[in-house]
């Protein structure tokens, strides 16, 4: 019995997303994101990610942008940017999965106010283990990057 927990551990562990690999240093843009972050699930159930932040003096043009541009510099794959609909599809890479992937969503819209407002989510699969704090890491930079 014991031998076969431990072998369903180290298979969990090399199932974790890319995205909670980072190694890179965050900066807190002030935003609150990394505060606000949502973690529902759990191991066996899976984990739902999300993040969101409000960005005020930014174009909806120039957000789409860097915001595309933050998926792509934390290593997603299959990036697919629709600027008409405001929604961005990508695949962040399973470490060790070999090949699978889970989904990484973000919509970026426009408010009433005027702000523009971008939301991350993320899903990892029932028994993959991933850190919350280097995901919400992760999809804070993603959130922040229109304002930056």
């Amino acid at each position: 019995m014991m031998r076969t927990l431990s072998f369903a551990v180290a298979a969990a562990l090399t199932l974790v997303p890319a995205l909670a690999m980072a190694k890179k240093q965050v900066q807190d843009s002030g935003s609150g994101c990394l505060q606000n972050l949502s973690v529902t699930g759990g191991f066996t159930t899976g984990k739902q990610f999300l993040a969101a932040t409000e960005h005020e003096g930014v174009s909806y043009a120039e957000a789409f942008r860097k915001t595309v541009a933050a998926i792509e510099a934390e290593g997603m794959v299959s990036v697919s940017p629709n600027e008409r609909t405001g929604y961005i599809a990508a695949e962040n890479p399973v470490r060790g999965g070999g090949g699978s992937t889970v989904p990484l969503r973000t919509t970026v819209r426009r408010q009433d106010d005027g702000s523009i407002r971008v939301e991350v989510r993320f899903s990892i699969k029932g028994g993959q283990m991933t850190s919350n704090k280097a995901v919400g890491e992760g999809m804070c930079k993603i959130a922040d990057a229109a304002s930056l």
